[in-house]
């Protein structure tokens, strides 16, 4: 079965997010060429049908990849195996995301957290990659009060077991839906009065303790390995990261929920 991803969700990835999909789309459509009894095309399908999405991507790392992958022809194993070759060149470049410059140095300055009370607050889930995860998003949601899971591009939905598994049956008490494309989901967001917050440790961006929740606030989460892509960021009404204290500058994208959470939490 070929590897799917919803077209709209394309435009949320990151740099090293979408070639690291096309390369995956490449080695199956090379698997299917190879195997003289598979007659199926659906791989070739899938691939070219995301080059082509990708090619309206805002990022310019994007658009010069795809316009060059599109100007071969992928009609045999060599035209396939020389735009695997292309991906993994781009691959081993230093990949940016624009103005977003994704910061590695650990903080040892530890400050204290507070909460302030507020009405509604919603997770934005952006191309979740852990099932689990997502069901920890459920647990943690549902635990501190929020009203609504936004789930966009290809994080998984509560049907799915493993996230059901984690979630605990909480996916039964908290509000949910499902977006093909995360851009399409903050810009409803937006125009529905919340502010969006996005947790991404980038430059410029704000310690959660700085932050006064507005009264309708919703907080995005980015991939476990890639975190929010520029277009989000650049949308998003605030930055903000965690202060840590330790050695090590991330957490557990699920760990961070929680802590984000019970700042913004609606009984406090």
């Amino acid at each position: 079965m070929a590897f799917k991803i919803p077209l709209k969700s394309l435009h949320s990835f990151t740099a090293k997010q979408a070639v690291e999909s096309i390369y995956r789309m490449t080695s199956q459509a090379i698997d299917e060429k190879s195997n003289p009894s598979k007659e199926s095309t659906e791989a070739l399908k899938v691939l070219l049908e995301c080059l082509e999405e990708l090619r309206k991507h805002e990022n310019s790392e994007v658009k010069l990849f795809t316009n060059q992958a599109l100007k071969n022809p992928m009609d045999n194993l060599r035209d396939l195996e020389s735009l695997l070759m292309l991906c993994e060149r781009f691959k081993n470049k230093d990949l940016r995301e624009d103005d977003f410059l994704i910061s590695f140095e650990d903080s040892k300055t530890p400050k204290a957290a507070h909460s302030l009370q507020r009405k509604e607050v919603h997770f934005v889930l952006d191309n979740i990659r852990s099932a689990f995860n997502v069901g920890s998003f459920f647990r943690t949601g549902e635990s501190f009060g929020l009203t609504h899971i936004h789930l966009c591009g290809y994080t998984a939905t509560p049907e799915n077991s493993k996230a059901a598994k984690s979630a605990l049956g909480t996916q039964n008490w908290i509000d949910w839906s499902y977006w093909e494309s995360s851009l399409e989901c903050i810009e409803f967001l937006k125009n529905d009065g919340f502010c969006l917050y996005a947790l991404e440790t980038v430059q410029g961006a704000v310690e959660l303790a700085e932050v006064r929740p507005k009264e309708k606030s919703a907080l995005i989460f980015g991939n476990e390995r890639y975190g929010l892509s520029a277009p989000i960021l650049k949308r998003a009404d605030q930055l903000v990261k965690l202060s840590l204290s330790g050695k090590k500058n991330s957490l557990n994208v699920g760990v961070c929920a929680g802590i984000v959470a019970n700042h913004f939490k609606a009984d406090s």
